[in-house]
């Protein structure tokens, strides 16, 4: 009988797991919790059920659930790479970023090819400010999936707090070879291009941001702020107007404090714009 009982809760647990599954794929997370709750009743050690729950409570923002589950799905299971990488990221939502880069660390050692939790690891070490060993992790990362444009966006993160400004604009050139319309790429590599003093390189790649996205005010503010330092006022004011149309009080405060602006600040045609 004791035999039959397990079998049979064990036959539940499958089930109600797979309508948990159903539950997420459609977004319904809450409902997807619940489901997992009666699998757990079923049978408390379906890893599955744990897992899930645990990845339902991530989508609802709720971590510090999804960290008490993961912790069980890894006592059932040391070696559950994929746990310790959901472990990694509920930490890291929570700003806890050694403690995460830990948990990715262990999730490598079972699984060194899956690129996300490469991909992971970097944006944690980065979160830490150690952007050279968060360059390695998005290099491990792009030598397994070479065409993932969020991994080179963020290794252009980590090249620019290295200091290394030409690396990161060709990281940047991988991102829109990959995904052309990748507005927010094309307006970092226009203000990297302005560091470098290719001024029209600079404007060209935030008027390809403008193309791929029209109601786009950092890219009317990367065109303001290029034209400011090519010292062309009305132009500078033509694109600094629109870009505070948009959002009057960040755009505004930041073009009193960019040195972009510094030689036109004081014109009357700007002044106006940034003070009246």
């Amino acid at each position: 009988m004791i035999s039959s009982f397990s079998s049979s809760g064990s036959s539940d647990a499958t089930t109600l797991v797979k309508q948990g599954l159903s539950f997420i794929s459609r977004g319904r997370y809450d409902e997807a919790i619940d489901t997992f709750d009666q699998a757990i009743a079923q049978n408390s050690k379906s890893v599955a059920a744990w897992f899930y729950r645990a990845q339902a409570s991530i989508q609802t923002r709720n971590y510090e659930a999804a960290l008490k589950d993961f912790r069980t799905v890894l006592q059932l299971n040391p070696s559950y790479a994929e746990a310790w990488h959901g472990q990694g990221v509920a930490k890291a939502e929570l700003k806890l970023y050694p403690s995460a880069v830990d948990s990715f660390d262990r999730a490598i050692a079972c699984d060194p090819h899956n690129d996300k939790i490469w991909y992971n690891r970097g944006q944690a070490l980065l979160k830490l400010d150690q952007p050279e060993a968060a360059l390695e992790s998005f290099d491990k990362s792009i030598a397994i999936a070479a065409n993932s444009h969020h991994t080179w966006y963020s290794r252009a993160l980590a090249l620019v707090a290295l200091e290394q400004i030409p690396a990161a604009i060709g990281s940047l050139d991988r991102v829109v070879e990959i995904k052309e319309d990748c507005h927010y790429a094309w307006n970092y590599r226009g203000t990297l291009l302005n560091r470098l003093f290719k001024h029209q390189a600079a404007l060209d790649s935030f008027q390809q941001s403008l193309k791929h996205l029209r109601l786009n005010p950092n890219a009317l503010y990367g065109l303001a702020s290029t034209y400011a330092l090519k010292g062309d006022v009305e132009t500078t004011a033509l694109y600094l107007r629109q870009a505070i149309q948009i959002n009057p009080h960040i755009y505004s405060l930041m073009a009193r404090r960019d040195a972009n602006f510094a030689s036109i600040r004081q014109h009357p045609e700007i002044s106006s714009i940034l003070w009246d």
